[in-house]
């Protein structure tokens, strides 16, 4: 098994940046790391998994995850690097959900991971890009409205410009009514999108993804 041991320090001593040159080494040698001893070879799988994430090869990544978490359950393995890797790897599942375009199975692992640590500082945060990444009517709708309102101001700022400020100056009035109408308008529909995109994330997981909310709720305290 001398050779095995081998095998394990050579891995490590490319170093903990080295994260390509460890994903090269892994897969280039399954036969030496299938020699490891059990604690050795989950080291490495779990170092690997990481790798894979870092060099942003999220779909190797969640062919791979799955094995390795059902192991850190089984084993109870709770640390590694002095992480908690059981929700380090939650999390870089749901990030790799998220960087494949499948937000919907990112915000499943997201909700999971967000009941278990409900102080976890990137949770939360990428569970409400998530949820703003998915299609919704109501969001859409009101997104829609917000943004051709503000395209009528400035059509309207356009034209008062252009024409009726050097030749119509009598009728810029009503113009300059409806421009600051469709002004206010635009802003409520951004501020209304944002407020239903913070209250739909609370009722789904019971905190905002704005720290300070939390704070200011004392939802951080009653945790």
């Amino acid at each position: 098994m001398q050779n095995a041991r081998h095998t394990y320090l050579q891995y490590f001593r490319l170093g903990d940046t080295a994260f390509r040159e460890k994903v090269r080494f892994y897969e280039e040698n399954p036969e030496a790391l299938s020699t490891l001893y059990f604690d050795e070879k989950i080291d490495i799988d779990m170092d690997y998994l990481i790798c894979l994430f870092e060099v942003g090869r999220y779909e190797r990544f969640l062919e791979k995850v799955d094995p390795i978490i059902e192991i850190i359950i089984e084993e109870n393995i709770f640390e590694f690097r002095n992480e908690n890797i059981f929700n380090d790897l939650l999390l870089k599942k749901a990030a790799c959900y998220y960087h494949t375009n499948q937000f919907e199975k990112a915000n499943v692992i997201l909700k999971q991971l967000i009941k278990i640590a409900p102080k976890h500082p990137l949770a939360i945060g990428l569970y409400g890009i998530c949820k703003r990444k998915q299609n919704n009517d109501i969001a859409t709708t009101i997104k829609a409205l917000g943004i051709a309102a503000l395209l009528l101001v400035v059509s309207i700022s356009i034209i008062q410009i252009l024409l009726f400020e050097p030749f119509f100056d009598e009728y810029m009035d009503p113009f300059l009514v409806l421009r600051t109408m469709l002004t206010v308008f635009s802003i409520l529909s951004f501020i209304s999108l944002e407020v239903y995109f913070l209250t739909s994330i609370f009722k789904e997981t019971g905190r905002f993804p704005i720290a300070f909310l939390n704070r200011l709720f004392r939802i951080d305290k009653k945790k």
